[in-house]
């Protein structure tokens, strides 16, 4: 895999940095990107300009949009319109997600990550303010996607620091977590947000109780429930019977390496 973005072609045709960068990152990505999910070598890009959709797999049809951005990936990225994208999630469309990290300077790719569609839940959704009255889509009502809040295991690195990971392992890394697809998104956002919890330890192995003292932070995600003990049981239950977690017993638990 050949990192750097830059064709002389490109910067020859476009004037902006901004056009240069769109053209060359989708160039790049579909020369470059294998599929994550299956084990197809190539995407291919969509030529009917699907709006939210740039690429897909020829082999298991699954949907990809590409975002890029010369700044380190941080705790949130803008995203398009909000009830655009709620609407996509509770429907299922939305496409995985590629998060590029390019440097200008250099005209290379530095990081590349990949959010699985079923981490896209409303607790991860930030809400921004209209449009002041003034602007020309007066009243338009953007989104926030909330990288800090999708648990590390939906955010499987392809690149690091321009450091290549090999495509199986981020193909393993994909199928650890697949078991979410099962699930509705309403009942993905609570299990997520329990691995959120349980990845924040940052330690193989964790109690209940630790578990517990996030009840304050799971409160506020989803203000609508008053068992949020319970709901947190019910999450590592689950996540237990799928292989994440392993019961120790006497309420402890430890996280499964695959």
């Amino acid at each position: 895999m050949d990192l750097h973005l830059f064709n002389e072609s490109v910067f020859r045709r476009y004037k902006s940095n901004s056009q240069r960068i769109r053209r060359l990152s989708e160039d790049w990505f579909g020369e470059q990107m294998y599929c994550p999910v299956c084990k197809s070598d190539s995407l291919e890009s969509f030529r009917d300009n699907k709006p939210v959709i740039d690429f897909y797999c020829p082999r298991c049809m699954e949907k990809f949009q590409l975002k890029s951005q010369s700044r380190p990936l941080g705790n949130r990225i803008l995203d398009g319109a909000y009830s655009t994208m709620i609407e996509s999630i509770i429907k299922e469309t939305q496409p995985h997600f590629f998060l590029m990290h390019y440097n200008k300077n250099q005209w290379m790719v530095k990081d590349l990550e990949i959010i699985p569609n079923f981490f896209f839940t409303e607790s991860v959704i930030e809400k921004r303010k209209p449009l002041a009255s003034t602007a020309r889509r007066a009243g338009w009502v953007g989104c926030n996607i909330l990288l800090a809040g999708i648990p590390d295991d939906g955010r499987i690195r392809a690149i690091s620091n321009k450091s290549i990971e090999d495509p199986e392992d981020v193909r393993s890394r994909w199928r650890k977590v697949s078991f979410l697809k099962e699930k509705k998104p309403n009942q993905r956002s609570w299990i997520t947000d329990v691995m959120w919890c349980v990845k924040d330890f940052n330690k193989k192995e964790f109690t209940l109780d630790e578990v517990y003292e996030y009840e304050g932070h799971l409160s506020k995600l989803h203000p609508k429930n008053f068992n949020i003990k319970p709901k947190i049981r019910q999450q590592l239950q689950f996540l237990r019977d799928k292989n994440y977690l392993k019961f120790l017993g006497n309420g402890r638990y430890r996280l499964i390496k695959k």
